[in-house]
Formats: structure tokens, sequence, C-alpha cells
């Protein structure tokens, strides 16, 4: 019976934690600027691809990750274009890396930028290796300041 009641005394002190440490993170959040993330998955092909954008203010960040679709995937080098613009507008930047993709996948590429307020900054994260069936992830974001 003691060990019973230290049982529960241990597991309301991790549950009173836990609460405390989601209220400090959503306090940190509020007290930030307004941070958007906005994912897109793509055609799955031989591989998923999915772009992710986050704007902060003017400033955008854009971010590929490529995830195999067959179990039986055996890790190898892909090629990848990642690039980024404002509609209408400048260039944000494109990555252009050949990675060794793992069972699990990975994050692929990189882009950053500053955006002006009220734009929108469209992205484009695809697999280039020849012959391969195209598997593109397209996402567009407004830039909120």
């Amino acid at each position: 019976m003691k060990r019973f009641a230290s049982v529960l005394a241990g597991a309301a002190t991790l549950s009173a934690l836990g609460a405390v440490g989601a209220t400090e993170a959503t306090a940190q959040t509020a007290g930030a600027t307004t941070s958007t993330r906005t994912c897109v998955t793509g055609f799955e092909g031989i591989l998923r691809t999915e772009l992710c954008a986050t704007v902060d203010g003017g400033q955008v960040w854009l971010t590929g990750y490529a995830t195999p679709v067959a179990i039986s995937w055996t890790p190898q080098t892909v090629s990848f274009n990642l690039s980024a613009s404002v509609v209408g507008g400048a260039s944000l930047g494109t990555d252009a890396p050949s990675v060794i993709i793992p069972v699990g996948g990975r994050p692929v590429g990189y882009v950053a930028g500053t955006a002006p307020c009220g734009s929108t900054v469209t992205g484009t994260f695809s697999v280039t290796n020849w012959g391969w069936p195209p598997s593109t992830a397209t996402v567009s974001v407004p830039v909120t300041c």
C-alpha cells in the first residue's frame, strides 16, 4: 500500500511538472512575435517530398523534407532543388543539394530571406534525379507583419 501511494505521488508530481512546462511554452510563444509554419506534401513518387515555410514578421525560412515511400528503401544519394521567391518580386534563393536519404527520411535544403510585408512567398521543392517520377511540393505563404 505504501508503495502504491509513492507511485501515485510521483505520477501527480510529474503531471504537475508537465502542466507547468506546457504553460511556460505557451507563455513564451504568446509573448514573442507571431510565427506561422505551413507545410505542404507533394506527389509521392519514389520519395514523399514536403516543403515547410516559416514566416516571422518579414523573415521567411523554407526547408524541404524527403521520406522514402517504399519500406524496402536502400539509402542512396538523391538530387533535389529548393527555390523560393516573392510573388512578382525577387528570388529569396535556391539550394540544389545531393544528399543521402536514409530509410527514415531527412531534412533537405534550406532557403531564407526577407520579404516585404503584405507580399506572398512561393517555394518549390522537388526531386531532380533523372528517370524518376516527379515528386514536387509547392507552398505559398503570406507575409504579414
